[in-house]
C-alpha cells in the first residue's frame, strides 16, 4: 500500500528519536549511522520541541532501516529499545499530564488501562497529524492498535513486518500504564504490504 497522507513528521517525533537513539546506542554510534545516510541530521543542534512537519517521512523510515542494517539480528531489539526510551522522554516532556494519568488509571483493571493510554497516543497522534487515521479494536482479551499512515515504514517495502520502534513504543507505554509487562506484536506491516500496521496485545498473558 502506498502512503500519501503524512508526508513528514514533527520536529518534536523527530527530536524524541534522536535522543532515545544516543541513549540506547551512543552518540557515535548514532552519528555513524545518520552520517551515512546524508538526510540532514545533526545531533548537535537536535530540532525544538514543537509540531511543525518539517522532516520527511522517508528519511525517518530510512533511519529506522539504518539501524536495522547495522545491528542485523538484534535489531528488532536495538529498535524496540529506542522505542521503548523514547516513550520515556515523553513522559519527562508531560509530566503533570501523565501523573494525573496515572492517578486516574490506578482505578481500573490492567486491560482498561492498556485500552486508555492507547487512546490517548491515538489523540496525540491525530494532533500532530491531522490526517492521519488510527483506532483500536478489542476482542476475546485482545487489544490491537492500528495504524493506516505509518511514519517508521513509509514506503519501505519488507518481507515481514519491521515497525520494531513503534511496537516498542506501544510496549512500553502500556507497561507504564499497568505495572504489568504485555508485549506488542506486529501482525500486519504496511511495508509488508499490508493495507496498515496492527499491533496486537494480549491482555490475559502478561509476561510477569
Amino acid at each position: 500500500m502506498v502512503q500519501n497522507h503524512v508526508p513528514k513528521i514533527t520536529n518534536s517525533q523527530l527530536r524524541l528519536t534522536l535522543v532515545a537513539m544516543q541513549q540506547v546506542i551512543g552518540e557515535k554510534s548514532s552519528q555513524e549511522i545518520i552520517s551515512g545516510l546524508d538526510i540532514g541530521i545533526d545531533l548537535a543542534n537536535l530540532p525544538p520541541e514543537d509540531l511543525d512537519l518539517t522532516f520527511p517521512a522517508r528519511d525517518y523510515a530510512k533511519l529506522s532501516a539504518a539501524v536495522e542494517k547495522t545491528y542485523g539480528s538484534r535489531s528488532a531489539q536495538i529498535l524496540s529499545r529506542i522505542g521503548r526510551s523514547t516513550f520515556h522522554q515523553v513522559l519527562r516532556e508531560q509530566p503533570s499530564w501523565m501523573s494525573s494519568a496515572r492517578r486516574t488509571m490506578g482505578m481500573w483493571n490492567p486491560s482498561r488501562r492498556a485500552a486508555l493510554i492507547l487512546e490517548a497516543i491515538i489523540d496525540a497522534q491525530q494532533t500532530a497529524y491531522p490526517q492521519s487515521e488510527s483506532w483500536i479494536e478489542k476482542k476475546n482479551g485482545q487489544i490491537s492498535y492500528i495504524e493506516q499512515n505509518c511514519v517508521v515504514c513509509y514506503r519501505r517495502v519488507a518481507s515481514s513486518p519491521v515497525c520494531f520502534l513503534k511496537t516498542g513504543f506501544l510496549s512500553e507505554a502500556v507497561r507504564w500504564a499497568t505495572d504489568k509487562e504485555f508485549n506488542f506484536q506486529e501482525t500486519a506491516c504496511i511495508a509488508a504490504g499490508d493495507p496498515y500496521c496492527r499491533y496486537v496485545l494480549d491482555t490475559t498473558r502478561p509476561n510477569q
